[in-house]
């Protein structure tokens, strides 16, 4: 992600060192989450989706699910850059709205536990067809390897160790604070750090370093997406 400054402004190395401080925090947080990515594949792979249910091949939950995560993760905004402007001599985020509306819109799947499009919930929907053997009770997601032939439990593994570098993420990012302290809700835990950052300028860097994590869990539900999508592909239409 890209920071912008107003040509000419010069830039304290106070700031500098925040920023580097911001970035670095992420880039651990990423590593300690990367570790968790084990299983390794290789090749290509493709899906073969059977069943023999006497119903639709997904319930109304279920189909309910998979339409709104599709469609939500469709749609979610990755920044790669943060605009600053200058004001009397001081640096303030013009890209303020931009930041706001990113976050928002990844609350749903990676932070709203009451939500069916949540990741958790999205996993177990996947992962239960992928390990199902019986296709007169469930949809079977078969997973085929270009060389390896039916690699459906592996790939579930993999998905399991994408399901857990999220919830390392989560556990270690500013979520939290974030969504509870002031973005969706006012919680009294986070008032008093709320206020200091926000009035100090040091909310920025908070933005700044979560903001770095987005891509990374979008990217580790790549493979949810896929699955669902191929099921549902809602598509937005014009007018």
């Amino acid at each position: 992600m890209k920071i912008l400054f107003p040509d000419g402004f010069q830039i304290s190395a106070e700031t500098q060192m925040k920023l580097q401080r911001a970035f670095a925090n992420a880039n651990s947080i990423l590593e300690q989450a990367e570790k968790l990515r084990t299983t390794q594949l290789d090749g290509k792979i493709s899906f073969k989706f059977q069943a023999a249910v006497p119903r639709d091949i997904l319930t109304e939950y279920e189909r309910a699910q998979s339409a709104a995560f599709f469609s939500r993760y469709e749609h979610l905004p990755e920044l790669d850059e943060l605009r600053f402007i200058n004001r009397n001599g001081y640096l303030y985020l013009e890209s303020i709205h931009e930041v706001r509306h990113a976050f928002n819109e990844y609350r749903p799947i990676f932070m709203n536990q009451s939500d069916s499009s949540y990741y958790v919930a999205v996993h177990k929907t996947v992962r239960q067809k992928l390990l199902n053997l019986d296709q007169s009770k469930d949809l079977q997601i078969i997973v085929n390897h270009e060389t390896d032939g039916n690699i459906s439990t592996k790939f579930a593994a993999i998905l399991k160790e994408r399901e857990k570098s999220i919830r390392k993420v989560i556990e270690l990012s500013d979520f939290d604070y974030i969504y509870n302290g002031f973005l969706q809700h006012s919680d009294s835990r986070f008032t008093a750090r709320f206020r200091n950052e926000y009035t100090s300028g040091e909310l920025n860097y908070v933005f700044i370093k979560n903001l770095s994590l987005l891509p990374y869990l979008k990217d580790a539900l790549r493979w949810h997406h896929v699955i669902l999508g191929t099921l549902t592909f809602p598509k937005l239409g014009p007018l």
